[in-house]
């Protein structure tokens, strides 16, 4: 960073770099953050849809139980 006569502060080349490395952390950092989550998330829909599709088939088969008593 540089001052000059008047106040004016400059950043550097140096600085620029630094905040642009800081900046790139960040994002990758809350770009992996978010992959992660939504990886998890679809899995649980994946999981939730299956188990509501198994739920139905025991649903219809006892339906069918009801409606059809063993003698």
């Amino acid at each position: 960073m540089t001052i000059e006569n008047n106040n004016v502060v400059k950043l550097s080349v140096r600085d620029w770099v630094g905040i642009i490395g800081v900046a790139a952390t960040l994002l990758t950092i809350l770009g992996g953050a978010f992959l992660t989550h939504d990886r998890l998330l679809m899995t649980l829909v994946a999981q939730q849809s299956e188990i509501s599709h198994r739920l139905d088939k025991i649903e219809g088969r006892l339906e069918n139980a009801a409606a059809h008593p063993q003698r």
